[in-house]
């Protein structure tokens, strides 16, 4: 079978490995779709202690049951499903308090999904499997894993129906937390994004988009809400400066959400004053829950959430690194990796 192989940064290769044997708990699927996120661009411009090379990247995946083990009951060939990377053990310190993304004993994919087959484990198949409703796209469940994160982040912000949420960057996850939170009842989004095309990509998705350098993005936010301020902040860009910009944005009482991860080492200067005599909350929110990831493909069944719009650029696997530099100079915003047999 095919599979892209990252070799090391700016170094992919598209080689025939062994198909993945199956064990008699296990389920093997044909991928048929892979979306490029920005972990796997991170990891291709300058390398990720996670993955060391030569290793297979992609975790947001959805394609059709090959194979099933003589144990397993629940899935049969032909089945249509999308797969969540990992999933948390029910069980320790982290899973018993309710925090499942932090699950210290996570269960696992042992490969990437830039590639044709993908072994499933058991605890996978178990709390990480849907089966796609009819008539969504395996497209659509690939993005159950970005969507699965950003109704967790969403979940950290602490809205209320009615209150106006602010995201600093309109790239994938930053429009993906703008259909979520208006699915959710947000009464505004407001996104501040420099890139045009996105820009546009947000006003078309309902939110308020906002260019900081045409416009005073307080100012807008002011007008826009009666002077208080957005309830929450989600900074869905990586970078310490845009932390620190978003103080002067949020309500008292409200939270700042680091969503967007940022570069090792990394410094960011907060106001003490806001965070006790204003009491704004600042968080941190990565990962999902097995729980968020069945909820995504829910929303997407139900047409709640429409993540497909943001799909830009649709290539074949053996184009994996085509697709990687187009989201690395911002030529794409979403690409998604397509395997046709």
């Amino acid at each position: 079978m095919k599979a892209a192989i990252y070799q090391g940064p700016k170094q992919m290769t598209i080689e025939e490995i062994k198909r993945p044997s199956i064990g008699p708990d296990q389920i093997l699927v044909q991928v048929k779709a892979s979306g490029v996120c920005g972990t796997d661009v991170k990891t291709y411009i300058r390398g990720h202690r996670f993955f060391e090379p030569p290793c297979i990247l992609g975790h947001e995946f959805a394609g059709v049951v090959a194979e099933v083990g003589s144990e397993v009951t629940d899935y049969s060939p032909g089945d249509r499903v999308a797969v969540a990377p990992y999933v948390p053990c029910g069980f320790c310190h982290m899973c018993q308090a309710g925090h499942f993304e932090l699950c210290y004993d996570k269960s696992g994919v042992e490969s990437g999904a830039f590639t044709e087959y993908i072994a499933i484990p058991k605890e996978v198949i178990e709390r990480g499997t849907v089966r796609l409703p009819t008539g969504m796209s395996f497209s659509a469940g690939a993005m159950a894993e970005p969507l699965a994160c950003v109704l967790n982040g969403i979940e950290d912000c602490r809205l209320e129906l009615g209150d106006t949420l602010l995201i600093m960057g309109a790239g994938p996850m930053g429009l993906l937390s703008a259909q979520a939170a208006l699915a959710q009842g947000a009464g505004k989004v407001i996104i501040s994004e420099f890139n045009q095309e996105r820009l546009a990509k947000a006003a078309e998705i309902g939110a308020i988009a906002v260019d900081p350098r045409k416009e005073d993005l307080k100012e807008v936010l002011k007008r826009e809400t009666g002077g208080k301020l957005a309830q929450a902040v989600m900074v869905c860009v990586g970078f310490a400066e845009a932390v620190e910009e978003a103080q002067q944005y949020v309500a008292p009482g409200g939270v700042i959400n680091m969503f967007g991860g940022l570069p090792k080492d990394s410094k960011v200067t907060i106001d003490p004053g806001l965070i006790h005599y204003q009491q704004v909350s600042l968080v941190g929110s990565f990962g999902f829950t097995h729980i968020q990831y069945r909820r995504a493909v829910e929303l997407m069944a139900n047409k709640r959430i429409d993540a497909e719009r943001i799909i830009t650029h649709t290539l074949p696997l053996e184009e994996a690194e085509k697709g990687i530099n187009l989201s690395v100079e911002q030529k794409a915003l979403k690409v998604m990796l397509v395997n046709e047999g």
